[in-house]
């Protein structure tokens, strides 16, 4: 069977870090899991992300509005965008990607002076097409985002999936959560490394222990994890981060504890992983030199896409 890494894992590894015998820590599996979500999402993923190596990164297409108004999707993390293209033609994929426009800049140019300067600004949580009349309504916008990590999941609340049926739209899994019943919404994690969220909703719509009955079992696989949606079974960073997270939680737990020398301990062995989880994940295609180019120059745009231009239709 290949390794596990959900978090019952992850709370024994958090125990056995921790420099007091586990008969003295008052926390329950629920306050564990609590501060492992924390610390995932205060300290590793920046810590992750800060490596710049694309971690964390998927898309969505939008189809623009006639207003030109994009909304930042709710699922980024810090509301925040890696990049904005527009869909020259999806087959084969060409993208170009779109600059984006101070909003001093665009409160003091002009709609004249469109031909010159076209992109977006941030408004809120959105973006706006500027000038919005330089594109048709129905044009494809790919937003390259940063998405959030699921929170963690308790070990009575998961289970995994054991076998399949996608003609009765059922899954059998190890044990059923207690909670779980008709109109339950859950989410589908991978177990395999990478640790991707498989399906992002499905209805339960019969409930027959050990079989659970859904309005869709799509993208699914044996060996992938069940929560109720908005949760993980697993930590979705790179398995050579997990050891770095059960450090910190356990340095929160003994700071909590009010046990002096075990945080020091635990802290300098934090600073030391950290460290050694940098060295692995920095640099992900060592073989590989990074070429760095003008996101608006023509190596990059080619011919005829210097500039958005007003009345652009695309293929999408």
């Amino acid at each position: 069977m290949l390794p596990q890494y959900n978090t019952e894992q992850l709370i024994e590894s958090i125990k056995r870090r921790c420099t007091v015998p586990t008969s003295q820590l008052t926390y329950t599996d629920d306050d564990f899991v609590k501060i492992a979500t924390e610390t995932l999402l205060d300290e590793v993923v920046p810590l992750v992300m800060s490596t710049r190596e694309e971690y964390f990164v998927d898309y969505v297409d939008v189809s623009t509005a006639a207003d030109g108004i994009i909304d930042i999707p709710d699922y980024c993390v810090g509301s925040k965008l890696r990049s904005v293209c527009y869909m020259v033609q999806s087959s084969p994929l060409v993208l170009t990607n779109l600059p984006r426009i101070d909003l001093d800049v665009v409160a003091g140019v002009g709609f004249n002076n469109y031909n010159v300067l076209s992109g977006f600004y941030v408004q809120n949580n959105s973006l706006i097409l500027y000038p919005n009349q330089s594109v048709q309504a129905g044009t494809n916008i790919r937003l390259y985002y940063y998405k959030r990590v699921l929170s963690l999941a308790e070990p009575a609340a998961y289970c995994q999936i054991s076998s399949i049926d996608t003609v009765a739209k059922s899954v059998v899994v190890d044990v059923v959560p207690a909670a779980w019943a008709i109109d339950t919404v859950i989410n589908a994690v991978s177990s395999v490394q990478g640790f991707k969220t498989v399906n992002e909703e499905m209805t339960i719509t019969a409930v027959s222990s050990p079989t659970i009955f859904f309005d869709n079992v799509d993208n699914l696989s044996v060996g992938d994890y069940l929560s109720i949606q908005g949760y993980s079974a697993i930590p979705q960073i790179p398995v050579e981060a997990h050891g770095y997270l059960a450090q910190l939680s356990a340095v929160r737990i003994l700071e909590g504890q009010a046990d002096a020398q075990g945080l020091q301990i635990a802290s300098d062995r934090a600073e030391k992983l950290k460290r050694d989880l940098l060295v692995m994940i920095s640099q992900r295609v060592d073989g590989s030199v990074r070429k760095i180019m003008n996101p608006n120059g023509g190596l990059r745009l080619g011919s005829g896409l210097g500039r958005w231009s007003r009345g652009w239709t695309g293929v999408s």
